[in-house]
């Protein structure tokens, strides 16, 4: 009796396995990143996915790689010295759907107030490349990546402030501006020096990404990215 059962079972178990079929893989297709060093005082930097070198031309301080095209699926990005077998920072396993445009930013996460060595780190942002809605307008979005203002920033257009409190590492709402409006920059903090104006050279119709650092925790700079 219990050799019949083991049969049976043995039979049922091989029956039920045969109706699973391997899954079918996940397609892949083109994305597009760009990478962007964001180091003040840094080298220029070489640009990896997955172990692989991307970028044709190291990129320097304030600089970008302009869209590399990658293949989407999980990915690791990663940015070091030029020849260097080691990485100065690099991002988590990250899924890369098909026909996503995103930045890598390479920027300082902190500074040791004991030995002066900076933390540098790196993160995505997806980016809309979506024109304004708005016939005739740019669209423009501000990351903070000073890590000297424990404070947030704002961003003006003369005198009126456009984009408030925009805390470290992190990106305003996409505005729609006119083309040809420039900005400054101000810590919110009590008297705080205004950044010089910047003139991004906006033009109607296309999206721009402005990442704003310092020299100090008040004296702004701003960075232009042309999607």
């Amino acid at each position: 009796m219990k050799k019949s059962f083991f049969l049976c079972l043995t039979l049922g178990v091989i029956l039920l396995s045969s109706c699973f079929k391997e899954p079918k893989p996940e397609p892949v297709g083109d994305a597009y990143v760009n990478a962007v060093n964001a180091v003040r005082g840094s080298s220029p930097q070489e640009f990896y996915l997955n172990g692989s070198k991307k970028n044709s031309i190291p990129i320097p301080y304030g600089a970008s790689s302009g869209y590399i095209t990658v293949t989407s699926g999980n990915s690791q990005f990663a940015f070091g010295n030029i020849s260097s077998d080691t990485a100065n920072a690099a991002t988590p396993v990250v899924g890369v759907p098909i026909g996503i445009n995103a930045t890598v930013f390479y920027y300082t996460e902190s500074k040791s107030q004991t030995t002066q060595k900076e933390l540098h780190m790196a993160t995505i942002i997806n980016d809309d490349m979506k024109p304004s809605a708005v016939a005739g307008k740019a669209k423009v979005r501000f990351i903070n990546l000073n890590y000297l203002l424990a404070n947030t920033i704002s961003v003006l257009s003369g005198t009126t402030k456009i984009s408030e409190k925009i805390p470290f590492k992190s990106a305003s709402s996409y505005i729609d501006l006119d083309p040809g409006t420039k900005f400054k920059f101000v810590a919110d903090i009590v008297d705080s020096p205004v950044s010089a104006e910047l003139d991004a050279n906006l033009q109607a119709n296309k999206n721009y990404t402005i990442w704003v650092d310092g020299v100090t925790a008040t004296e702004l700079t701003g960075h232009v990215i042309a999607h």
